[in-house]
């Protein structure tokens, strides 16, 4: 269950659809014919460059909490304190500048507050403020989201911090009890060794399921680092079959366990099964949407373990042993 190194790379989907009968798992009229290039786009599209507190560019209604709370229409229940502009972004509009603002968001299910980053836009004037979604229509991507993820990243000391796994999809192995807060474990399956980290984790957990234990639900987050084709497509159909009738686990555990002896990699699987090209359809933005939040979050090794829910969500040390992960699993 060691850490192994994750590309910085972003997952190219189109890579996927390469898969050919060197494979000996598809050819032209295979995976290929299913998958589409990806959407989500790469940092390059992303120009952020560090504000001095001092920079005259910058709006003096940015760095005013008590406007931005007002402009944002933020009620008595929300407030934004200590706002600070820490980036410039170049917008992809002509005449719009975008700004990332970092600040103190409080609420009632936040009480003791938490740091956000923000982006807003001006025009050159500095006169106009431009809130909300800039949604590139193309390549379908919100490019806030981006940005954010991006920034994040470029600021974490640790790329596990710069990660959001709750927003991330996943694929749930059970535990003994409904209640219990889940951990969250992103692996790549690309890898043999996260290959066996996965099998490992997973056998552990069902081991305690059978021994009468109630070992805590895993969220089970796939990513890839794009050098890996067959296990991309196959981590993607996985999470396809999750979406489609909560099979994505057992889909997970049977690649891991068979890789390219995989019956549904199968070419002639792909061309006639009907579910699994809906599989395949659902699953693949999934997979390339997990590996661009690993991307913007700079990540270097994996498996990562996450511990907590919603917002509470944070990095733990991954376990060295059976017995520490059966302790974490049983907490």
């Amino acid at each position: 269950m060691q850490s192994k190194p994750f590309s910085r790379t972003l997952i190219n989907l189109a890579l996927v659809a390469s898969l050919t009968a060197a494979t000996g798992l598809a050819s032209a009229a295979g995976i290929s014919d299913f998958l589409q290039p990806s959407k989500t786009g790469s940092t390059a599209a992303i120009k952020a460059t560090e504000v001095s507190p001092n920079d005259k560019d910058v709006p003096d209604w940015l760095r005013n909490s008590d406007r931005l709370n007002a402009m944002m229409g933020a009620s008595a229940d929300a407030r934004l304190e200590n706002a600070k502009v820490i980036r410039k972004v170049e917008s992809p509009i002509p005449g719009l500048d975008g700004f990332v603002v970092q600040a103190d968001s409080f609420s009632s299910e936040n009480p003791e507050g938490r740091q956000e980053l923000f982006v807003f836009y001006t025009d050159k004037s500095r006169r106009y403020l431009v809130v909300g979604m800039m949604i590139d229509m193309e390549k379908d991507r919100d490019m806030n989201q981006l940005v954010e993820r991006y920034v994040r990243g470029e600021m974490a000391d640790n790329p596990a911090r710069a990660l959001r796994p709750q927003d991330m999809h996943a694929m749930v192995l059970k535990g003994g009890k409904s209640k219990s807060i889940p951990l969250t474990f992103v692996v790549d399956l690309g890898p043999d060794a996260g290959k066996s980290s996965f099998l490992s984790v997973v056998g552990l957990h069902q081991s305690l399921v059978k021994s009468g234990a109630s070992p805590r639900p895993i969220r089970i987050v796939p990513v890839s680092a794009g050098k890996d084709e067959l296990s991309t497509g196959a981590m993607a159909i996985a999470m396809g079959y999750e979406r489609l009738s909560g099979e994505g686990v057992e889909k997970l555990v049977e690649f891991a366990q068979r890789g390219r002896s995989t019956s549904w990699m199968e070419p002639t699987r792909l061309k006639k099964d009907e579910k699994l090209k809906r599989a395949v359809g659902t699953g693949i933005f999934q997979i390339d949407e997990n590996s661009t939040q690993a991307l913007l979050a700079r990540l270097t090794t994996l498996p990562l373990v996450y511990d907590g829910e919603g917002d509470r969500v944070k990095p733990v040390p991954l376990p060295n042993s059976q017995a520490d992960w059966k302790a974490l699993l049983l907490k």
